[in-house]
This record gives structure tokens, sequence and C-alpha cells, in this order.
């Protein structure tokens, strides 16, 4: 089994990046299908998340234990309050939009710390090293792109690197900020490559993974 951990997106947050998405890609031409496939291949909005571990290939008997660590981890982590805001390019073949982590303040209003900002420290970035810690015994974890917590948006789908589409789009996205909202569970994730519309893959939940510690 391919498997990874994710933190799910609420509809409304969902809904609010769809909608700048869309704004995004309101211009663009109709595709030459003649010519290939498009240069872009946008995932679709119901499997957009924030990858926290990905263990890649599983054995099946590993499931239960891998699980029942998983849930350890996530367990001593307290609920915690998200932003999407921002985008950029890895690799100058992904488009991806970043995640920003609260912080508690006087009065109890949260504020987004600009300096570390997409991950690069603080409680997710955390919980995400714990969680590619605990598959390290069940697979070779790919440590990717650790400090930079974001969700994925469109990949380049021909091979030769060309980020002139995907700089466009960045620099668009780049003023956008979503809805906040607290994130109380990860997920456990298996994906099928190939299984779903289009050759894409097709990730389905194998158990909730409640954040319920102490803040």
């Amino acid at each position: 089994m391919r498997l990874f951990v994710s933190l799910p997106l609420p509809a409304t947050v969902q809904d609010h990046l769809g909608l700048a998405v869309n704004s995004v890609t309101a211009q663009d031409p109709v595709p030459d299908l003649s010519r290939g496939p498009r240069a872009l291949r946008w995932v679709p909005a119901e499997q957009r998340h924030i990858t926290l571990a990905f263990y890649g290939e599983v054995p099946d008997g590993a499931l239960g234990d891998l699980t029942e660590r998983l849930t350890e981890v996530t367990s001593g982590f307290a609920p915690m309050r998200l932003q999407l805001r921002g985008a950029g390019v890895f690799s100058r073949r992904t488009l991806w939009v970043g995640v920003h982590e609260g912080s508690r303040a006087a009065g109890g209003r949260w504020l987004w710390d600009e300096e570390t900002g997409e991950g690069q420290t603080g409680r997710l970035v955390d919980l995400m090293a714990a969680l590619e810690d605990a598959g390290e015994p069940f697979s070779h974890v790919e440590r990717r792109n650790r400090h930079r917590a974001h969700v994925t948006l469109a990949r380049l789908s021909n091979r030769r690197p060309e980020d002139a589409e995907l700089t466009r789009r960045a620099q668009a996205l780049s003023v956008y900020a979503g809805p906040p909202w607290t994130a109380t569970h990860a997920r456990l994730m298996v994906s099928d490559l190939g299984a779903g519309k289009g050759g894409g893959p097709i990730h389905e939940t194998i158990a909730d993974l409640p954040l319920v510690g102490a803040p």
C-alpha cells in the first residue's frame, strides 16, 4: 500500500481556494488537444490536502502497528489554527499555496507569524517530523519539503521543466489569503496510482488521527 498522512481542508477552505484557482485559470485559452495533453495538470479539488508525511509502499501486515504509532503521535498535539496564504513553485514544476500557523496572542486573537510562516518552524512542522519518524520502521520515508507545509495545486505534465505557466499563476496567487480554521485531526491515506480520472491517483482514508493534546 502506498500510504501518507494528511491534514484535510474544511469545505469552506476548499470552496474559497477553488474560487481563487478559478480566477487564475478563467482566461486560459481552450487547449488544442491535437498537440497532446495540457501543459498543466490541476489537482482535483477533492484531492487537495496538506501532506504531513509520505511513506511510500508499506506492507499490508504493518498497517495496524503503523496506525497505532501514528495515533500516539497525533494524540500528543493539540488542534492547530491554520490559514492558507501565498503561493510559489517547487523545482520549476509544482504550483503550491502556503500554510501558515497561528500563534496565541494577548486578548485571545490569532496573529500570523510572517517570519515562521509556511511551516518553517512551529508545532505544524514538529508534527510533520514526528509523523515521519514514526513511519521509519515500516518504510523508506520520503522527507519532501518538510519545512514548507503546503497544498499542491498543479504540476507540469511535460518532461522538460518550463516555469512560465506556473510562475504566472504563482504571482497571481501570491496575495491569496484564505479563511482561518482549526485542524482537529489528521488522516492516514492510501493512494491508488492511476485509478482516478485521466490516469490520476485516488486517495482514500484508512484512519482518522485526532489532535487531542493540551495546547
